[in-house]
């Protein structure tokens, strides 16, 4: 019994290790592009930590002159009163489609499509749709985005 629990243990604390290593080297590039998915899945599951976790505390985005303060508090305000009347569910969903990724270390530039899709009343109806640009920095807990621009393409921005 000591031996199997022993076993699995040190299955687990290997596998731990293992995924560790293989994010810790990943390139530049893909940890750009984990960062910008992990944001959107935030913003699927109405989570603040991870989309705060991918912006610098001197975050700007240049379009809307939105700080990272303002975005928190547009984000808190949105996960809170968007609601579908039939499931009482968080109605959006962020689909991010990552065109291109330029490091050139200690910065990099990203190139991203975002739609968010409306699921109220069962339908996955496009709610807005942009085009965005993203400057990064690479600092001490990895890369953070420091500015952002963007273009709506179609629909408006979330309310």
């Amino acid at each position: 019994m000591k031996r199997a629990v022993a076993s699995v243990l040190a299955a687990l604390v290997l596998w731990f290790a293992g995924r560790a290593l293989v994010r810790a080297l990943a390139s530049d590039e893909t940890k750009i592009r984990r960062l910008v998915e992990s944001m959107a899945d935030g913003f699927d599951r109405t989570r603040m930590d991870p989309i705060l976790k991918g912006l610098d505390r001197g975050f700007v985005d240049e379009t809307s002159g939105a700080t990272r303060q303002d975005l928190r508090e547009a984000l808190a305000y949105l996960f809170f009163t968007a609601k579908d009347e039939t499931t009482k569910a968080f109605p959006y969903r962020a689909k991010v489609e990552i065109g291109s990724v330029t490091v050139r270390r200690p910065s990099a530039e990203c190139a991203a499509e975002v739609r968010f899709v409306d699921l109220r009343g069962g339908k996955g109806t496009p709610a807005w749709q942009i085009g965005v640009r993203l400057e990064l920095a690479r600092g001490d807990d990895g890369w953070k985005i420091v500015k952002s621009k963007y273009e709506t393409r179609s629909g408006r921005m979330l309310r």
